[in-house]
């Protein structure tokens, strides 16, 4: 039976999930302010930069998520939550959070596709799935067991044979609803097809993507006339002390020293101005960006940047933003 073995801690720390998450369509909450140790904040950025570059030499990249996915409820409830991030944010553009029937595309789905089979079961009818690391076959089967139990417990009207046997197809190479591919050249247009797709997701991915006005010309490719696109982008620095104690770090470097620590996937340093130009530029209309978290006044956020971020049009106070976009 789907639900045997599974404990009434685990029932309930999905059933509190509700409780617990980050609505969507709350205001966005104040980031504190750094102290006014400028120096000492721009010599860290750099260790941390020197790091994290060295990290990813020697490791690659294996943790997109603060957490290891063999945190199985942490995993899944983050899972669960963005999904209903992301239909909220659906919700407040288009007046209908319904994905009942529609092709929907993921770009960065990171270490899982619990996002994916979440989607299924809320009605979509299929769900794809593009990035440039192999992540998702690293994750152990136990945790799509306990994915499928919670989900049954949050959509109990869900085919859960269903859900379970477009798992089980795909890890098995088989045509499945769910679909997934790694290309280093990120060329999702090739992989699913033009006009193939009703909605795109994506979580925290944009601001690890070198190219994105060619990142918004593929997506207006592979979407249909009317489709729409969801995407939180975090702005801030990703290093884990760092980002809590000066968010905005990345932003204190001149372009050339910047990109002496490059790496696949090192944060872009784009602004809210940047996203728009690239979406405006490649045909998308609708195009609206909100602040997710934020810091008092850009005055205070940009004390310490370097003179390219410091001009009020970059929005420094806006450290993680909601874009949506509609194709014509």
């Amino acid at each position: 039976m789907l639900l045997s073995g599974f404990t009434l801690d685990s029932k309930m720390a999905f059933l509190l999930y509700d409780s617990m998450q980050l609505a969507a369509t709350t205001p966005a909450q104040p980031y504190p302010l750094p102290s006014r140790h400028h120096w000492f904040y721009f010599v860290s950025g750099l260790i941390f930069l020197a790091l994290a570059k060295t990290k990813n030499r020697l490791r690659g990249y294996v943790t997109p998520k603060p957490f290891n996915v063999t945190e199985t409820e942490r995993s899944i409830a983050y899972d669960l939550r963005i999904v209903d991030q992301w239909l909220a944010r659906l919700q407040q553009a288009t007046g209908s959070s319904n994905i009942e029937g529609k092709h929907i595309l993921e770009l960065g789905p990171g270490s899982d596709l619990g996002i994916g089979l979440y989607l299924l079961a809320k009605g979509a009818a299929s769900y794809s799935a593009c990035d440039v690391h192999p992540l998702v076959y690293n994750t152990p089967d136990y945790f799509y067991d306990q994915l499928l139990q919670a989900i049954h417990i949050r959509v109990p009207s869900a085919n859960m044979d269903s859900l379970r046997q477009a798992w089980l197809d795909w890890k098995n190479g088989q045509p499945s609803k769910l679909r997934y591919v790694v290309r280093k050249d990120f060329d999702f247009c090739t992989a699913f097809g033009e006009s193939s797709m009703d909605l795109v997701f994506s979580q925290a991915a944009f601001e690890h993507f070198d190219d994105i006005p060619a990142v918004a010309n593929q997506l207006f490719r592979i979407c249909k006339s009317g489709a729409r696109i969801v995407a939180e982008i975090d702005l801030k620095a990703h290093s884990r002390w760092i980002r809590d104690h000066d968010p905005n770090n990345i932003y204190r470097y001149p372009n050339w020293l910047y990109r002496w620590f490059y790496f696949p996937g090192i944060p872009n340093r784009l602004r809210p101005l940047h996203y728009r130009a690239a979406f405006e530029q490649a045909g998308w209309n609708s195009i609206e960006i909100a602040p997710i978290n934020y810091r008092p006044a850009h005055t205070q956020a940009a004390a310490g940047m370097h003179r390219a971020f410091i001009a009020p049009e970059n929005q420094m106070h806006w450290l993680s933003v909601a874009l949506t976009a509609q194709r014509p």
